[in-house]
């Protein structure tokens, strides 16, 4: 009986009538329930059908630019291995062996094919099944067919360097997802970008809260004042057209000798002017967030691990030809340390509101037009999915 009225209370998160404030316009709507940042049961309904279904960026290109170089990952807790085939083919599969179920990679390397460590059943680069050693499953071995026991594949595509994930075999192709982004961000040479250094952050929050206080910025004077001397509040503008993403610019940077002044380092090529003095912040839902200066992109992937827990990692990204700069490991130290300052206190912010909406007095808040726009934006996209009535975003 208890679990049919837990089934019955969670299936109200999936009808559209519980989000009739959150849909309406944002200068009226009030924010997401906050039950879905905070009840346990929720997170496996969330994964299955957002991350289970959307395009997530689970890596980078320059980890898997050669033919057999792996990248583990998980998607909707789904493990998953993508590689490159002896084509350059971009191939997605389940990480599991088709024989009893072992994880089939269990780290980043290169490999020449696919070798499960327990029965040794091994795949090429393609998914096939090659050879499974000593197996028979009858006395005269004919009713095995190893063309039945491919790898599991899964979708996968790739954006400049960033490359997507989906489980969704139904699911719209990645260059109709992100609608008219690819255009708008046509003159940055993104593909051309490859990893510098990580750091992995482990946050005490929903991963919707980590990708909300990314999409505004009315937190910036009282949150991050150092920030403030590179963009300032009052300089931000919405630049979204359509497509699964949000977007706000801010121009010119300011000159506040920061690692993030635009002379810091010289521009990536190919950049207009005014793209050259700019800083961009594209966010590809559900969990790709880019700040774009004109020599370095800086990312943030969100993984959420648990209702108020969210794995996360913070990215420096540098053009190829910039490595060669004479200056590029000091000074990109530097924008490192400037990254991370600014995250820690995003996070701490972040931990704060996971804290606060435990209060079951607060039923949800509003939304400032001119500063949280995106964040309405993103929360209706999180409802499109909970309940399969997607919309179309008007850009701005």
């Amino acid at each position: 009986m208890e679990n049919d009225v837990l089934t019955h209370y969670l299936d109200r998160f999936l009808q559209a009538k519980t989000y009739e404030k959150t849909r309406r316009d944002v200068t009226r709507a009030t924010t997401l329930p906050p039950e879905i940042y905070r009840l346990k049961d929720f997170h496996p309904i969330e994964s299955e059908k957002v991350f289970g279904r959307a395009w997530v960026c689970v890596g980078y290109s320059c980890q898997v630019d050669l033919p057999g170089k792996t990248l583990t990952a998980s998607v909707a807790q789904q493990p998953i291995v993508i590689t490159r085939d002896k084509q350059g083919v971009l191939r997605g599969f389940f990480n599991v062996c088709r024989h009893r179920g072992s994880l089939l990679v269990t780290n980043d390397s290169k490999v020449e094919r696919f070798r499960c460590p327990y029965h040794s059943w091994t795949y090429d680069l393609t998914g096939k099944l090659r050879k499974c050693p000593l197996f028979t499953d009858s006395d005269d071995g004919k009713v095995f067919n190893k063309d039945d026991y491919h790898l599991l594949p899964i979708r996968v595509e790739q954006f400049g360097c960033f490359i997507f994930a989906n489980l969704d075999r139904d699911a719209e192709p990645l260059s109709d997802y992100l609608g008219d982004l690819p255009h708008h961000y046509r003159n940055f040479p993104l593909s051309e970008f490859v990893l510098y250094k990580r750091k992995a952050y482990s946050i005490n929050a929903n991963w919707k809260l980590v990708a909300e206080n990314f999409l505004e910025y009315y937190h910036l004077p009282w949150v991050h004042p150092e920030l403030c001397e590179v963009t300032a509040i009052d300089m931000h503008k919405r630049n979204q057209g359509a497509g699964m993403y949000m977007s706000f610019y801010a121009s010119p940077l300011l000159k506040g000798r920061t690692p993030l002044d635009a002379d810091y380092l010289p521009a990536m090529p190919g950049l207009s002017e005014t793209e050259a003095n700019s800083g961009y912040f594209p966010f590809i839902f559900p969990n790709l967030a880019t700040f774009i200066l004109p020599h370095h992109v800086f990312v943030l992937t969100m993984k959420p691990t648990s209702i108020d827990h969210t794995h996360e990692f913070g990215d420096l990204l540098v053009h190829s030809s910039l490595l060669t700069h004479p200056l590029v490991e000091e000074k990109c130290e530097e924008i490192f340390r400037f990254y991370d300052m600014v995250n820690l206190q995003d996070i701490s912010a972040v931990e704060r509101v996971q804290q606060g909406i435990q209060a079951r007095a607060y039923q949800g808040g509003r939304m400032s037009y001119r500063f949280e726009e995106p964040v309405h934006r993103f929360q209706n996209m999180i409802i499109d999915y909970l309940t399969n009535e997607k919309r179309q975003y008007p850009a701005d």
